[in-house]
C-alpha cells in the first residue's frame, strides 16, 4: 500500500473512531448532511458527506477552500476535513434549530420584529463573504440554519466561487425561486448583485412565507421573474416593503448594495435593538485555557500548535475549534453539552 492511500486509510479509521453517525439532516444531488457526536467533546456536530466523482471535483476543493477562508458569527463554522479514496467528510457546527425554510412553513410567517433580526444576520454574513470577493450564488431559505439562541448561520457554499475585484461570472447557478433575471441572459454578470436579488426573495418569503414569483411550471416563473413581476402584501410594513421593492429590481445596478442596506432604517432600527454578537476568534489564534484542556484529554500541546499554525483542519484542531466554538467568547470559559 502506498504512503497516500496509507494516511487516507489511517484518517478515516481516525474519524469513525471519533464520530458516532445518526440522523440524516439533508440530501443533496451528491451529498447527504448527517448529525453526529463527536465523542471526544461531547458535543453535536454536523457532517456533510460528499461522494469523489470526477466532475464534481473542483467544486469540493473550492467548497473546501471558501470554508476553510470563513470565520464569521453569522457562517456556519468548518472545523474539520477527511478525505478518503471515494468520501469527503466536512466536519461542521451543528445548527440544533434547523432551516430557515421549515421554521416559516410550520410558522405560516414570521414576526416582522424576528424576520428583521434574522434578515440584518445574514445581511452580515453576506457582507462578510463580498468584503473578501465571496459569492455565494445560493442564498435561500433552505441554507439558512438557526442555532440553538435562535441566530442565523449561512451554511452550504457548494457553488459558491472566489473572485477577483471586478470580475463577472458567466454561468447559471442557484435555486429557480430565487434566481436573478441576469442569469437568464447570455452576457456576463456580476454575482455581488445575484446574491443580493436572491437575499430580497428571501425578505419577502420570510415576512409573507410564500415566493415572489410561483407558478405552475418552471418558463413561468422565469417569465415572472424577467419581468420583475410581484406584488408585496399590504399587511407588509413599510419599511420591510421598500427594502424587498429596492432589491428585487431587474437592472442589477439599480439594486441596492450590501452597504446601501445595511445604512437603510429597517436595518438600522434592528440593529439598535439587537443583543451584541461576539466575533469568532481566527483558527491560529491559541487560547491557553483550550490547550490546558487538551492537554487533559491527551493531546500534546505540540501538535495542538502545529495543527493551528498549519491550519491541517485534522482532527487536533478538530477538537480545538469545537471547544473553542462552545465556548461564546473563544477563551477558556468551556462548557461541553450533553447529547
Amino acid at each position: 500500500m502506498e504512503q497516500g492511500e496509507e494516511a487516507r486509510c489511517s484518517d478515516e479509521e481516525t474519524f469513525t473512531a471519533e464520530y458516532k453517525m445518526m440522523m440524516t439532516l439533508g440530501r443533496g444531488q451528491f451529498s447527504e448532511v448527517k448529525r453526529a457526536f463527536h465523542i471526544p467533546t461531547v458535543s453535536w456536530v454536523a457532517v456533510k458527506i460528499l461522494r469523489n466523482q470526477k466532475k464534481y471535483a473542483s467544486l469540493i476543493k473550492s467548497e473546501i477552500n471558501i470554508m476553510k477562508s470563513l470565520t464569521h458569527p453569522n457562517i456556519i463554522k468548518l472545523f474539520h476535513v477527511v478525505q478518503t479514496r471515494e468520501t469527503t467528510y466536512l466536519v461542521m457546527e451543528h445548527a440544533s434549530e434547523g432551516d430557515l425554510l421549515h421554521h416559516v412553513l410550520d410558522l405560516g410567517h414570521l414576526e416582522e420584529s424576528k424576520a428583521r433580526r434574522l434578515f440584518t444576520q445574514i445581511l452580515h454574513a453576506v457582507q462578510y463573504c463580498h468584503d473578501n470577493f465571496i459569492i455565494h450564488r445560493d442564498i435561500k431559505a433552505e441554507n439558512i440554519l438557526l442555532d440553538h439562541k435562535g441566530n442565523a448561520k449561512l451554511c452550504d457554499f457548494g457553488l459558491s466561487a472566489k473572485v477577483i475585484p471586478g470580475q463577472r461570472l458567466g454561468d447559471f447557478c442557484g435555486t429557480l425561486p430565487y434566481c436573478a433575471p441576469e442569469l437568464f441572459g447570455k452576457e456576463a454578470y456580476d454575482g455581488r448583485a445575484t446574491d443580493i436579488w436572491s437575499l430580497g426573495v428571501l425578505l419577502f418569503f420570510m415576512v409573507t412565507g410564500r415566493f415572489p414569483f410561483s407558478a405552475y411550471s418552471d418558463v413561468r416563473v422565469i417569465q415572472q421573474i424577467l419581468d420583475a413581476n410581484f406584488r408585496v402584501p399590504p399587511y407588509v410594513s413599510v419599511d420591510i416593503r421598500d427594502v424587498i421593492l429596492k432589491l428585487l429590481i431587474k437592472n442589477p445596478y439599480r439594486r441596492l448594495t450590501i452597504g446601501q442596506i445595511m445604512r437603510h432604517p429597517m436595518v438600522r432600527n434592528s440593529e439598535a435593538h439587537s443583543p451584541p454578537t461576539f466575533p469568532q476568534s481566527l483558527p491560529g489564534t491559541l487560547s491557553p485555557g483550550i490547550v490546558r484542556a487538551m492537554t487533559i484529554m491527551g493531546y500534546k500541546s505540540e501538535e495542538i500548535i502545529e495543527s493551528l499554525r498549519d491550519q491541517k483542519y485534522n482532527q487536533v484542531m478538530a477538537t480545538y475549534l469545537i471547544l473553542q466554538h462552545q465556548s461564546p467568547r473563544g477563551d477558556a470559559s468551556i462548557t461541553r453539552r450533553n447529547p
